[in-house]
């Protein structure tokens, strides 16, 4: 289904490709509050304190022409750690940026996330290999609204006809895979593949209703 991908420039330009994509768009609204935001390609912004430059792996502007900054962070197998959401936080307030989302493949160590609500960055987590046509993007909590995780496709998915060639968005609760497998095997805890394999069932029993 999602092809391996390990080199994180990829994942960077897929990131930006994904976040300007119309059907995702209306999630950033939900989520961030980011109406009509245009993500840019990585550069480098001035810092007005420091008075040096800082390179961004992706920015944009929301409708009221705020700055946000975009950090991707493609890990395999270890969650970021809240010296980097440090970090990250010193150069949104430095460029003056209005906030700043993180995109990860696994999440955020305890104490990154203490430092990420502190701080008001917003976390996505976007599959270690997701490309700009097939990927799960997972919107993540807060204290009013469910997490959710949006999974899209132009491929055919393993054969299942009737989505071959087209986009099928589909959205649900991102513990529904988790909990499926819970029942199943008892445990609590499960790797990216186990998760992806169970979204790919999901996605063969919608595509079978469709």
């Amino acid at each position: 289904m999602l092809k391996k991908q390990i080199n994180w420039r990829k994942y960077e330009n897929y990131t930006r490709q994904i976040l300007n994509n119309d059907r995702i768009q209306k999630y950033l609204e939900e989520y961030f509050n980011l109406y009509d935001l245009k993500i840019k390609p990585k550069k480098k912004l001035p810092g007005k304190k420091t008075k040096t430059k800082w390179e961004v792996d992706a920015y944009g502007y929301d409708i009221d022409n705020h700055l946000v900054l975009i950090e991707c962070k493609h890990y395999e197998t270890r969650y970021v750690v809240q010296n980097t959401i440090a970090a990250f936080a010193y150069i949104i307030k430095d460029v003056e940026a209005q906030r700043g989302i993180v995109v990860t493949t696994l999440g955020l160590q305890s104490g990154a996330i203490k430092v990420a609500k502190t701080e008001n960055i917003g976390l996505l987590k976007l599959d270690y290999n997701s490309t700009d046509n097939n990927f799960f993007i997972r919107f993540i909590s807060n204290e009013t609204q469910p997490s959710k995780a949006i999974a899209a496709f132009t491929d055919q998915l393993n054969g299942v006809s009737g989505i071959d060639g087209k986009m099928i968005v589909t959205q649900y609760p991102l513990d529904e895979a988790q909990k499926r497998l819970q029942q199943r095997t008892g445990r609590t805890q499960f790797s990216p593949d186990e998760i992806n394999e169970e979204m790919e069932n999901i996605l063969k029993e919608i595509s079978e209703r469709l």
